[in-house]
């Protein structure tokens, strides 16, 4: 899963490891957000609704990824 998902969003992995070190929020690029958090969802990650908890959810499944 890790080559798949580097490979979808290779274009915007500098946004993504910044996120995951906390110095952005991938939700200011709503769009790639979207797409990330679809990736994921399609995969079987179960997400709540709150916008919160499931970015920290979209965190954690990239850190575990990457």
């Amino acid at each position: 899963m890790a080559t798949q998902f580097i490979n979808k969003f290779n274009n915007h992995l500098p946004s993504i490891r910044e996120a995951i070190e906390g110095k952005d929020d991938l939700r200011q690029n709503r769009k790639l957000y979207k797409k990330i958090y679809k990736y994921f969802k399609d995969r079987g990650i179960s997400f709540t609704g709150d916008d919160v908890y499931d970015y920290e959810t979209v965190l954690e499944c990239i850190y575990e990824v990457i």
